[in-house]
């Protein structure tokens, strides 16, 4: 390998770590996928760190309106999704985003029939903290195609957190 052909792949190397793709992924516009899963643009949802640092907590009721078509759908369950955003390492360039879901059985609807979901913290590398939580409608098998109860919603801890307790004052309206 001559010398000129050594100072290239450094340069093409260099120019790799200082060019960060991240921030194109999240312009509006470009046809390029999110880094965080886009929010229903509401206030965020205050909530206190989890008692339990192992374990996230989600209050929440849905809709009873959709009793009727989750049923005639085959859909048995409520997924609950938290989306756990990462600051990417160093500089902000590796984000490793994950997600965790729990299921329950679909049996509350209304006001005074609360959900209590329980779900995995986030996980421990890359400045992993709770960033945003959704519902959907499953059936038996824990699948949830594209029946999600509406757009993310994003919280705000007391202080950045892998673990959240959550009372959700907002009814999430399903359709089936």
């Amino acid at each position: 390998m001559q010398i000129t052909q050594l100072f290239s792949a450094a340069v093409l190397m260099a120019s790799a770590v200082v060019a960060n793709p991240t921030p194109m992924l999240e312009a509006h516009g470009t046809g390029l996928e999110r880094r965080v899963p886009k929010t229903s643009g509401a206030a965020c949802i205050k909530a206190p760190v989890s008692n339990d640092k192992d374990f996230s907590y989600y209050t929440f009721t849905i809709d009873e309106g959709v009793k009727a078509a989750a049923a005639q759908a085959g859909l048995t369950k409520i997924g609950v999704r938290q989306h756990c955003n990462s600051n990417g390492g160093p500089f902000g360039m590796w984000a490793q985003n994950t997600e965790n879901w729990a299921y329950v059985a679909l049996d509350k609807f209304g006001p005074n029939q609360k959900y209590n979901v329980k779900v995995n913290r986030c996980k421990k590398d890359f400045d992993r903290h709770v960033w945003s939580y959704s519902v959907w409608l499953c059936n038996n098998n824990n699948w949830c195609g594209t029946t999600n109860c509406g757009l993310d919603r994003e919280i705000c801890p007391e202080q950045k957190t892998k673990a959240v307790n959550l009372n959700d004052p907002l009814k999430w309206t399903c359709s089936a």
